[in-house]
């Protein structure tokens, strides 16, 4: 038995058994989604689709539709075998078998067999993402995708451990536009700061993922997609590149493997499907997708609007009110009394988008596409997005259905039953690095010794350091 993989287009992979194709994940094959903004990095070649066509068993890790690719999945025929996680919400299996598909999901940890030589286990998570690990012979994959690892660390590890250090390989994303980052001031300016000023973190951080989990090779997946809207081809400069990983992986003792190559786990060779690495620009358009900057909502519409945000009862402890300006029209939406509160500390966030994606968000309630387009612009005050609200609203309650929180409390005790210590641990790794390292972050900055806690701090995870006046 031969075997092998293939990254392809944004996060698809495609695993080989004897040269025929076996399971291809979050197939994204052509077209553009997030309402235009991402299209892929370059089109698939015919014989690409052929071969991901060919795959007896697909697989979808969550629903972002860079990966829950609607139209993509539409050319498939009705009857093939999908592989799911278990989702916390039935709603991903249920379309997939009203459109047809034989859908299979995938137990908390439990390894299905595909063929006698590969097998898959799937670990979904309160983020509402899927870890996909793949044994195909003597090597393992471990496809993170865009998932962090919540908690299954220790886990994911022991199962690198039972292989040779050279047959293991880490699939993730490496990325700093793949989310919300279109942040404005006052006066409706930028505040993404210089491109290059987050990369180099960014890649830090995978590397650490990787060598934590004790793999011999990362290989460079799920973020391969270009920006093609008018109004969020800015964020271009702001994708990792293999050129930015490349310079600035640090941990030598893991190899580092291009996007859009076929590997074979029998030698370990690499091939490169795509050797220039060169992004296809052509499909950047003049135009916003299906959006009309100029167009108002009608009163109905804000209706609406409204009743989509007053369902998020979660948030309401975190953030005051939200606003939203359409075609030069603003109204703010209040989710908790003033209570005496000033109003200069009033929390609250707003967001300047356009109609008509704003109301297939409201329509379908993922509030999650509309952040990661990074079309839409926001606007914090006294608050940021995360912990309290895009998990929230958009995973939480977009992607899990949880609103309230009693609902909470149950969708806490899932996951805590499954995985105490690794729950409890996440729970914590959250609030440390969204709460607390943040805090830490400005309360040195005020007391003018950021830059060398700073270098303390990098030493610590191992990061490259050069000194306490590093920029």
């Amino acid at each position: 038995m031969t075997h092998a993989f293939e990254t392809l287009s944004n996060a698809s992979v495609l695993v080989y058994e004897n040269g025929a194709p076996l399971l291809a994940t979050d197939p994204w094959l052509f077209g553009t989604c997030y309402f235009g903004s991402w299209a892929l990095d370059h089109p698939l070649s015919e014989d690409q689709i052929e071969a991901i066509h060919q795959a007896p068993y697909l697989w979808i890790s969550h629903g972002h539709p860079d990966h829950l690719h609607h139209d993509s999945l539409a050319s498939f025929p009705r009857g093939r075998k999908m592989l799911l996680p278990d989702h916390y919400s039935s709603e991903i299996a249920d379309s997939l078998r009203e459109a047809g598909f034989d859908v299979t999901i995938l137990r908390y940890r439990e390894w299905f067999q595909l063929s006698p030589t590969v097998r898959v286990m799937c670990i979904d998570n309160m983020n509402q993402d899927g870890v996909l690990i793949i044994q195909a012979g003597d090597s393992l994959i471990v496809d993170l995708n865009d998932s962090p690892l919540c908690g299954e660390g220790r886990f994911i590890r022991d199962l690198v451990k039972a292989h040779k250090k050279e047959n293991t390989y880490l699939l993730a994303l490496c990325a700093i536009d793949a989310d919300m980052f279109n942040f404005v001031d006052e006066r409706g300016q930028s505040l993404a700061g210089p491109p290059d000023e987050r990369k180099r973190g960014m890649i830090w951080r995978t590397a650490r993922i990787a060598e934590d989990l004790g793999v011999g090779s990362f290989c460079v997946s799920s973020s391969q997609h270009i920006y093609v809207r008018a109004d969020s081809v800015w964020a271009n400069p702001y994708r990792v590149t293999w050129g930015d990983i490349q310079a600035h992986w640090h941990r030598p003792n893991i190899r580092i493997v291009e996007p859009f190559v076929t590997v074979d786990l029998a030698t370990n060779a690499v091939t490169a499907n795509h050797a220039a690495q060169t992004s296809d620009t052509s499909q950047i358009s003049d135009v916003t997708g299906e959006d009309d900057w100029q167009a108002r909502l009608s009163l109905e519409e804000w209706a609406k609007v409204e009743a989509f945000m007053a369902k998020f009862e979660l948030v309401r402890r975190y953030i005051d009110f939200v606003a939203f300006t359409v075609g030069g029209e603003t109204r703010r939406i209040d989710l908790n009394p003033a209570k005496g509160v000033l109003p200069e500390r009033r929390r609250g966030i707003e967001f300047f988008v356009p109609r008509a994606s704003l109301m297939e968000t409201v329509t379908w309630g993922y509030f999650d596409d509309l952040l990661i387009g990074n079309f839409m612009k926001t606007r914090l005050i006294n608050t940021q997005l995360y912990p309290r609200f895009t998990p929230l609203v958009a995973k939480i309650g977009g992607n899990a259905k949880v609103f309230t929180r009693a609902e909470y409390r149950h969708f806490l005790g899932r996951y805590m039953r499954r995985n105490p210590i690794g729950t409890v641990l996440t729970l914590f790794d959250i609030e440390f690095n969204q709460v607390w390292l943040p805090w830490i972050r400005d309360t040195a900055e005020r007391l003018g010794v950021k830059k060398p806690l700073k270098y303390v701090y990098r030493k610590f995870l191992g990061d490259p350091v050069i000194s306490p006046v590093e920029p």
